[in-house]
């Protein structure tokens, strides 16, 4: 094999030369939204490697584990962007919000801390119980949402940490309107479902007719969208974590980042491309 032939997508897809040079991976690399992004990375990693624990204190542990690990589903995202992986990106975007509902939820709530890592089953439906209660004040879950809860507590002979859904933790951590907008669209993704599925489609441009198959994103749009979204939920993490382990300077820095973010979504426009023949998979 010629080591200096750039590989081509057709031949072995995303890890080819070519996903990281076509048009759409070649705008997100130059664009400003990228570069933030990649700036944000390099505090928060900055952030994890200076936070000095504390063995004693178990929720210190905790939430640096969860710091920890939604560091790393951005940094994955930020790897697939630069291939072009829109879907991919929208999946650790997805995998991100699971862990921010966590450590924001635990942060802003000790007794669902308590409760769920250091607590056993009756603790756990106590806690419920009063959740149940609550949401004849607070009345911030559908239907469905008061049926699954009350089945919980109903048949809750051993509470088990996973009976406390994506919906509680995301209402306890003040992020239910993410829940109910972004989540639902990222899930569709990770489950591959057929209204995910049906957006690789390419239609002819004056005709309800299928032509062929998406190879690889055509717009930055979207993409420039998700970058920005995993940029504020990673901000709110690293926001905590100087909660925990404070430190003047990067506070500084994070403040400046921020303000980085919000003058970047200014200037976000979702453009419309040109449709490229090359980022067609199969021509019908």
């Amino acid at each position: 094999m010629n080591t200096e032939t750039k590989s081509k997508f057709k031949d072995i897809g995303f890890l080819s030369d070519e996903s990281t040079s076509n048009q759409l991976a070649q705008q997100v690399l130059s664009s400003g939204y990228y570069k933030v992004c990649k700036n944000l990375n390099q505090l928060a990693q900055t952030l994890l490697h200076k936070a000095v624990i504390h063995p004693d204190d178990r929720k210190e542990i905790y939430m640096t584990l969860y710091y920890q690990r939604m560091l790393s589903h951005y940094q994955a995202l930020i790897i697939m962007a630069e291939r072009g992986m829109i879907h991919q990106v929208e999946i650790m975007l997805r995998c991100m919000m699971d862990t921010l509902f966590d450590l924001v939820a635990f942060h802003e709530n000790n007794e669902l801390f308590e409760s769920l890592i250091m607590g056993d089953s009756d603790q756990r439906l106590n806690l419920l119980i009063c959740i149940r209660k609550q949401q004849k004040i607070t009345a911030t879950y559908t239907q469905d949402e008061l049926n699954d809860l009350d089945k919980i507590i109903a048949s809750a002979d051993n509470v088990e940490r996973e009976d406390f859904k994506a919906y509680i933790k995301a209402d306890m951590a003040g992020m239910l309107n993410d829940y109910r907008t972004t989540y639902p669209l990222l899930t569709e993704t990770v489950h591959s479902s057929i209204h995910s599925l049906e957006t690789d489609l390419i239609f002819h441009k004056d005709y309800d007719e299928i032509i062929g198959l998406t190879a690889f994103g055509q717009e930055t749009g979207n993409m420039s969208n998700l970058l920005m979204i995993s940029a504020n939920y990673i901000i709110v993490a690293m926001e905590i974590l100087l909660t925990l382990f404070p430190d003047h300077e990067h506070h500084a820095d994070l403040t400046e980042l921020h303000n980085d973010v919000q003058a970047e979504w200014q200037t976000i426009i979702v453009p419309v491309q040109p449709f490229n023949r090359k980022n067609r998979l199969f021509i019908f």
